[in-house]
This record gives structure tokens, sequence and C-alpha cells, in this order.
């Protein structure tokens, strides 16, 4: 009969028929767990992304520092879906930062990379940081270095410092003993902890927090004729790997506190963790105040590694290699005097 198929012909056209059923039902299926997907990312909060996709994209020494500042400086959004956070909020966090211009634009440039990666990632249609201006900084602003006679005051602060954590160690020791609990150790080394070790050699070596944070021991050469050590380029600012003679301070600080600690990796791991330090704010910050120098940071040592460098006259290009600079410009910063030079030139014709 005309139209009639066959039994054969009919199963064909029946499995025919199911499969693009079946096509149908997976192409919707997908088309759902696509939506629910766009749905979850345009959820995802600050934290979620710098805690996951952020460390998967950002290199290991962008994330080690950008990570912590974010997480601290930006509390307040940490928790918002990232879309949902709008140049408008940011400009009154803005304006009601406390700290100087430049601290806040680091903040803000931390910040800002954070929000160029999630929009790379396709978490985010648009930035908000375009619309947030850095703060005006002041380019004639004079370097705060130390003098010979306040880097004298931070260097007794920090023996004060140990003798107290020397006698508060005694006084536990003796409270354990009245209690017949076990007691620790005295301590017995130069040093009582890394604050010490980390204020020497970034005052003889100029290296940078972060620098400090991320030497290796194994990038330490204290064997050779010319001890030296190395800033690896993975871990400097720059992304350039330099070279530092080390003087006789830096070297037998890094001789001592290499034997009594006995680093495994790094020359200065967190005492909590093992692992690499993101700060040590709370220490610093009780350190210049028992010097009476309240307004220095610990990033004022390495200019006073450079100043130190430049007022003995020591050429431009030379200074710039040991500080790591990009530019020849960054380093006649350091050609500044202070009064007593100032004294002294004065005197030479008088």
């Amino acid at each position: 009969m005309h139209g009639a198929i066959t039994a054969d012909q009919a199963r064909e056209l029946a499995k025919s028929m199911a499969g693009d059923v079946a096509k149908g039902e997976d192409l919707a299926v997908k088309r759902k767990e696509a939506r629910a997907e766009a749905v979850k990312k345009s959820q995802q909060t600050l934290r979620a992304f710098l805690d996951g996709g952020y460390l998967e994209v950002a290199p290991a020494k962008t994330a080690a520092d950008t990570v912590p500042r974010v997480k601290r400086s930006f509390k307040e959004f940490l928790d918002k879906p990232m879309p949902e956070i709008t140049a408008w909020q940011l400009e009154k966090w803005k304006r009601a930062y406390t700290g100087k211009a430049s601290a806040c634009n680091r903040e803000l440039t931390a910040l800002r990379g954070v929000f160029t990666r999630a929009v790379n990632a396709g978490l985010i249609d648009k930035s908000p940081m375009p619309d947030v201006k850095k703060l005006k900084e002041d380019k004639n602003k004079k370097i705060r270095f130390l003098t010979e006679a306040e880097e004298q005051q931070l260097l007794a602060a920090t023996e004060t410092r140990q003798e107290e954590q020397r006698a508060e160690r005694l006084r536990f020791i003796k409270h354990c003993e009245t209690r017949t609990r076990e007691a620790p150790e005295p301590i017995t080394g130069k040093f009582t902890d890394h604050i010490m070790p980390m204020v020497l050699v970034a005052l003889n070596t100029g290296l940078r927090r972060g620098e400090l944070f991320n030497l290796k021991v194994k990038d330490v050469d204290l064997s050779s004729k010319r001890p030296s050590l190395t800033v690896v380029g993975e871990g400097a600012k720059s992304g350039q790997t330099r070279q530092i003679p080390l003087n006789d301070t830096a070297f037998n600080t890094l001789v001592t506190w290499l034997n009594e600690s006995q680093p495994r990796d790094l020359v200065f791991p967190s005492p909590k963790t093992g692992r690499r330090m993101d700060n040590i704010k709370s220490a610093w910050t009780a350190l210049r105040e028992l010097a009476g120098l309240p307004d220095v940071r610990l990033h004022d040592l390495r200019h006073t590694f450079g100043t130190r460098l430049a007022h003995a006259r020591i050429d431009l290009v030379t200074i710039k290699e040991l500080m790591g600079h990009e530019s020849l410009e960054t380093t006649a910063r350091y050609l500044h005097t202070n009064d007593e030079r100032k004294l002294e030139a004065v005197a030479t014709i008088g």
C-alpha cells in the first residue's frame, strides 16, 4: 500500500524521534545550567573571588601582597556581590580614609587589580574603579629617613624590647614552676624573635618589606669571600633579580639569626604559621613608639639605606642597582640633604 512503512522502518523512525526529544531535553538542561552558573557568578562576593578565582589567575607574588591588603582595607565590601560594589561606595570609603594620600592610593590600586581580573574572568561586566580617582599626592614631599641619632634610638628600642621579652619569659617560667607545670626554656640567643634582625637587615641592605618577607635561605650566600643576598625577581616589586653584597652588620646579623632560628625555607617565616608573613604592623608600631619615633615606617629603613649611599657619594647607577629601581629618576630622590650636611657645607666656606 502507498505510504505504508515496514516494521523495521517504523522502529528506526521511533529511534530518531526519541533522539530528537533527548537532544531537546539536553539543550534545555544545558541552558538551565548556564543560567544558574551566570546567576552564581553574578552573585560571587569579593571575599569568594579573593579566596578562589583570583588566586588561580594572579601571580603568586602579587596575590601574596594583594589578598591580605584588600581584606584588611576593604572589610565592609568583602561579603558583597562584586557587581553591587559601586564607585559611589568606594568614593565614600576614600573620603573616610584617615591615612596618607599615597597609602590610600596603594590600597585603591590593589583593589583595581582585583576588579580587572574579575572582569577578565567574566564575573562582572564592568569594574567600578575607573570612576574612583586617586588622591592627589605631594610629589615634592621629602623622603623620610633616619638620622644617625634616630637610628641609635631605634636600635636601643629593639634592645629594650628584647630585654622585656626575656624578662617576660622568666616570669612565665616561674609562674609555671609554682604550679608544677611544664615550663618553656629561657631565651638564650642574641635575638628573641625576628624583629631586630629584620630591622638590621633592612637598614643595611635596603630591602623592601615584601622582599624581607620573601627572602629565602637558599638566596643568602654566607660562605663565599663576598657574602651577599639575592632578591629574586619573582619576589621583587620591579620583577628584576638583583644581588646585594652584605656589609659586616648584615652578614653578622644573618649568620646569627640563621644559626639560632634554623629556618628551612624563608629567612623570616611567620612565628605563628611558619609560612610567609603578610605584615608586622603591631610589633613595628609598638617598637617605634618605644623608640619615640611614631612617624617612622618600616619602608623608611630602606630610604635610610639609599640616603646613606647618596651621602657617601656613591654614583646613582650603583645606587639604582642596589635599590632595585626601574629608573634613575627614582634614585635621584636620594640626593636630598639634611640639616647636618647643610651646616657642614656652609662651614667649609666660613
